[in-house]
């Protein structure tokens, strides 16, 4: 039979983890947060890019059929954008539940001590083991959201990825367009360069919210199968 003190090392070590968890997604949010700002200088800079292309003529048809990609690109980035917003309420009302949960376990907890001190309260430390159990599994249901929830950013994270990648493959179409351009050739260079100083930016956002995605999936499937594992053997010894 499991001890009062296994029980407290066990609720301790899944707040630690949880911990753990909370902030990284914390990091990840944080990362994205100048995604707002990115977008909005892509999609100026796509307007300034079709006004060259305008004044290109001829010579500026392929840019300006990119300025159109880059803005559905932008679209895509404010539809993420929002969906983040989203996601980063529905974490933090899981962080909320978690940490509030692991809040009522460690009283429970030394509840069980105080009880189990007096050898005459068995029926009380029971009922203690009940309600412990009907915390755990609250827990655990919760664990289960914030696991979705992340990989939900993941997926998210991905996303950004790909538009990303398509960026940087319309700044390379612009920076060929702009090699036939003529005297425009400067205006569709600049267009294309600081398109990359937005895509590097992208890139650096992504490495920073990929490290944290992917540490706060590892934390939260360990600690789901710690949550599992304590539900069942209180199940067991009920």
């Amino acid at each position: 039979m499991t001890t009062t003190r296994t029980r407290t090392q066990r609720t301790d070590r899944i707040e630690a983890r949880a911990n753990g968890l909370l902030g990284d997604c914390r990091r990840a949010f944080h990362a994205f947060g100048g995604l707002d700002e990115l977008a909005e200088n892509l999609r100026i800079l796509s307007l300034n890019a079709e006004l060259a292309a305008g004044r290109a003529g001829d010579k500026g048809k392929a840019v300006r059929a990119l300025t159109q990609y880059t803005r559905e690109l932008v679209n895509r980035l404010a539809q993420i954008q929002g969906e983040m917003h989203s996601l980063r309420g529905r974490t933090f009302a899981f962080s909320s539940t978690i940490l509030r949960s692991l809040m009522q376990l460690n009283l429970f907890e030394r509840s069980c001590q105080l009880i189990e001190a007096d050898t005459g309260s068995g029926r009380s430390c029971d009922s203690a083991q009940r309600a412990f159990a009907d915390l755990m599994s609250v827990l655990v249901d919760t664990l289960d959201g914030m696991a979705n929830a992340v990989n939900d950013l993941s997926r998210r994270t991905h996303a950004v990825e790909e538009v990303v990648s398509q960026s940087d493959s319309i700044a390379t179409n612009i920076a060929i367009e702009a090699a036939a351009a003529g005297v425009h050739e400067k205006e569709f260079r600049t267009v294309s360069d600081t398109m990359r100083i937005y895509v590097d930016d992208l890139r650096q956002m992504i490495d920073e919210a990929s490290d944290a995605v992917r540490r706060a999936a590892e934390k939260g499937e360990a600690l789901r199968r710690i949550g599992l594992d304590a539900l069942d053997e209180l199940h067991r010894n009920s």
